[in-house]
């Protein structure tokens, strides 16, 4: 059930003592039977009876018959509302949908519930998972969607295809050149296929959801909102970065925090062409205890599974080339140091080798008066981040947010796109090693939001059809968790508040039916949450969990 009871602070005191279970803190040296929450922050964990001496009296006491009580999991890269945004749409994934007929399918029924005035839209799509192994194309749309504009989004969000309306909706045409930033898909007579990769498709993706959310009342916005906290509270989530903030994004977050309804912490990550619109809007820093937009987002190059990342070499696998770049080393040098210049931790998407070394150039240029990094600037993904850039990166003290869940639901892609230098990808144990603090994450609507599926496969590192992706990169259990909780809240900047079961910290954590760090990798994804507690109140609980009431 998601209570969907938002924010707690100021509300009614509450007191109660956590028995009955068994507590993985994830804080060092700690061991507990018991746990008391009072006013929203934990007041004392360890040994039951000193627990209970900490109490009230009279204080409330919830058994949970064995359950596990693990730190609120975060999500350090994530689109939150891109979640809620395109759940209205159609799903277009695999295997849900199999081959572009079933697309067509989906789309036709989307076209049904989809008000007049915005164009039909599907998600999800990976055209090598796709029976024709080939990307829809506008002929396919549109024999599905013939009368009004429609787009269907690739799974990395780096590509989408429009159907004909959409393209002259959109202002695209036969002969255009390429814009510096992406590629146009076309057929063997040059004319537009309707794929768009990398700056166009974000450019469509941003006026799209600009003009729905604006055609939308803050009733209808609010439900967006929900929709995805409700989807992360499910999943044990108590925190997550949204990697996608825009100013009108984060004025529905605003909205929806003042509503009480927010179910996670929000940390955002401006995009950073509205970042002058955001220091305008009065919005920036902390907020709340909800949300918070304090960093921006830079993109570097494209993506792994839509082969867009700049690498060094050429792809051997369609659309071939090297990746894009969005800016030269001088521009983006230049926006770190001005970005970082107005107090804004720095978050650049960085997937191949060739842009990664160019980010730690703008890092290390940027950094030359602050080795320590005290803004916590970040590579997000950091995928082909080999042995010698590793060592850059801890050398300049830069955290990496990666997905762990990518070698499950992507990683055969990744297999054929990379071939030997496949074992080197996302190596999150040589990150460790090196000193390099690695968060966890999903990039949702990516792949799914699941927390487990991607400690399940920082530990296996097993693709969908089997494939062992770098076996020397495999995580312990705990060091897998770890991502998803004391990573998560460092790059946030909140490590003294989140992350671990503590004295002091808020109480923010889940409870699950059995133990991740006990059970064998295999099984975690099929461990079930009970409970999801933000403030010591409940965002998600099953009807076997009570709480008392605030």
């Amino acid at each position: 059930t998601y209570t969907g009871t938002g924010n707690c602070q100021g509300g009614t005191s509450v007191e109660f003592i956590i028995e009955d279970a068994t507590f993985v803190t994830m804080a060092p040296a700690s061991r507990a039977e018991s746990m008391l929450v009072r006013d929203g922050r934990i007041a004392a964990i360890g040994p039951a009876a000193a627990v209970r001496a900490a109490a009230e009296p009279g204080a409330a006491v919830v058994r949970l018959d064995g359950a596990t009580v693990i730190p609120g999991l975060i999500d350090a890269h994530c689109h939150v509302l891109n979640i809620g945004y395109l759940a209205a749409g159609a799903d277009c994934s695999q295997p849900a949908a199999p081959d572009i007929a079933a697309v067509q399918t989906r789309l036709r029924e989307a076209a049904n519930r989809t008000p007049a005035r915005s164009w039909v839209t599907g998600s999800g799509y990976v055209e090598y998972k796709l029976a024709e192994h080939r990307h829809p194309t506008r002929a396919d749309l549109d024999e599905a969607v013939p009368d009004r504009p429609a787009v269907v989004y690739h799974t990395s969000l780096h590509a989408c295809v429009l159907n004909s309306a959409a393209l002259r909706e959109a202002g695209f045409a036969d002969g255009q050149p390429d814009p510096p930033d992406g590629v146009l898909g076309r057929d063997g007579q040059g004319r537009l296929t309707g794929v768009l990769f990398e700056g166009p498709m974000f450019r469509v993706f941003a006026d799209r959801l600009r003009h729905d959310l604006a055609d939308m009342d803050a009733a209808a916005r609010g439900r967006v909102v929900r929709r995805a906290g409700q989807r992360l509270a499910a999943l044990g989530i108590t925190a997550a970065c949204d990697a996608d903030m825009r100013c009108q994004t984060l004025a529905a977050y605003a909205e929806a925090d003042d509503a009480g309804v927010l179910a996670q912490r929000i940390y955002g990550l401006t995009v950073h062409d509205e970042v002058d619109e955001l220091i305008r809007s009065g919005l920036q820093g902390r907020r709340s205890g909800r949300l918070a937009a304090q960093a921006v987002k830079i993109w570097a190059d494209g993506g792994m599974s839509s082969r867009t990342a700049a690498i060094h070499g050429t792809y051997p696998v369609p659309p071939f080339g090297s990746g894009i770049l969005y800016f030269t080393p001088a521009e983006l040098t230049a926006m770190v140091r001005d970005f970082a210049a107005r107090g804004l931790q720095v978050c650049i998407h960085a997937q191949g080798d060739r842009a990664i070394e160019i980010v730690l150039d703008a890092y290390a240029q940027t950094l030359a008066q602050a080795p320590a990094n005290p803004r916590r600037h970040r590579i997000e993904h950091g995928g082909a981040m080999y042995p010698a850039l590793t060592t850059r990166a801890a050398r300049l003290r830069i955290p990496v947010v990666s997905q762990p869940g990518f070698l499950s639901g992507l990683g055969d892609g990744f297999a054929e796109a990379f071939g030997d230098q496949a074992d080197q990808l996302y190596a999150f144990r040589s990150w460790q090693r090196a000193g390099i603090t690695v968060a966890g994450s999903s990039d949702a609507p990516v792949i799914t939001p699941d927390p487990l599926t991607g400690i399940r496969d920082a530990i296996l590192r097993r693709t969908a059809a089997g494939q062992v992706i770098g076996p020397d990169e495999r995580l312990a259990a705990r060091d897998a968790l770890a991502l998803y909780t004391a990573g998560g809240s460092y790059v946030m900047h909140r490590e003294t508040e989140i992350g671990s079961l503590e004295p002091g910290k808020l109480a923010d954590f889940t409870v699950l039916d059995r133990n991740p760090l006990s059970v064998g990798p295999e099984q975690i994804t099929g461990i079930q949450v009970l409970a999801t507690v933000v403030d010591g109140t409940p965002t998600y609980r099953t009807g076997s969990i009570a709480f008392p009431e605030t």
